[in-house]
């Protein structure tokens, strides 16, 4: 093995744990905070909109009222995605290739209606708008229990001494548990027996509080860089139905 193969292997690694480490420091984190903490009410207007109109349309299409309904649905949902992909590219820092859509090549009532029907791009964004729903109801749950957890307890020298405050591991009551092993030999049986008793465990010192508080700065670290890969994944994914052609796969 070449002594260039021996260096790189530890290099890639210092290079991962730097690029994890200076996660925090990325503007780039946080608005990928703010696109999925936005992504929550605007998939719920999307995915109502999107749902009913096309419900709508489709049940009254024998009527013929329910065409330009239906129209008028899609129609919403290209307008929608126009305003996503400028959203994606300044938050996420997504590339996307505008598509160019059937409809304007379309010559009369009829082949609009065939072109916007056939047109991959059309349905790509439909994909997107009704996905919204449930990459804001993962981001909200994601900034909600990483981040109020970690922001928790980095500020535990705050409030572990306050009048009715716990912190720490409370149980209603002690567990305990007996852990045995017992293997046949000859005429006798010969075995291992732990008894594990797990009971509550309270900050009331500033050293524990101290210790509680390094714990949040890791869950913090953890979170801003779960919450950083979430929104790679939404780039991509805003890539391959807003877009035309295949996504680009890159790195900020």
């Amino acid at each position: 093995m070449a002594l260039s193969d021996a260096i790189s292997v530890p290099s890639a690694d210092s290079g991962v744990v730097r690029a994890v480490l200076l996660t925090p420091f990325r503007p780039r984190t946080y608005a990928a905070a703010a696109y999925l903490a936005l992504a929550f009410p605007l998939g719920i207007a999307y995915f109502v909109g999107t749902v009913v109109g096309i419900s709508l349309g489709l049940g009254l299409s024998v009527l013929v009222v329910g065409v330009p309904i239906l129209a008028a649905t899609l129609a919403g949902v290209v307008v929608v995605s126009i305003g996503e992909r400028a959203l994606a590219e300044a938050l996420l820092g997504a590339d996307i290739t505008p598509p160019s859509w059937k409809v304007r090549e379309a010559s009369g009532v009829t082949d609009g209606a065939v072109a916007v029907v056939t047109d991959l791009a059309v349905w790509g964004a439909v994909a997107f708008v009704l996905s919204k729903l449930v990459v804001g109801v993962a981001g909200f749950t994601l900034l909600t229990v990483l981040l109020s957890v970690g922001g928790s307890l980095l500020a535990t020298p705050l409030y572990y001494d306050a009048p009715g405050a716990s912190v720490g591991l409370i149980l209603p009551e002690p567990i305990r548990r007996e852990l045995s092993l017992v293997v046949p030999w000859e005429q006798f049986e010969v075995g291992v027996s732990f008894i594990v008793r797990l009971t509550s465990w309270e900050v009331s010192t500033l050293p524990g509080a101290l210790a509680m508080s390094l714990l949040g700065v890791l869950a913090l670290l953890v979170g801003l860089n779960v919450l950083y890969a979430a929104g790679w994944l939404c780039a991509r994914w805003a890539e391959l139905t807003l877009g035309q052609g295949a996504p680009s796969i890159g790195t900020d």
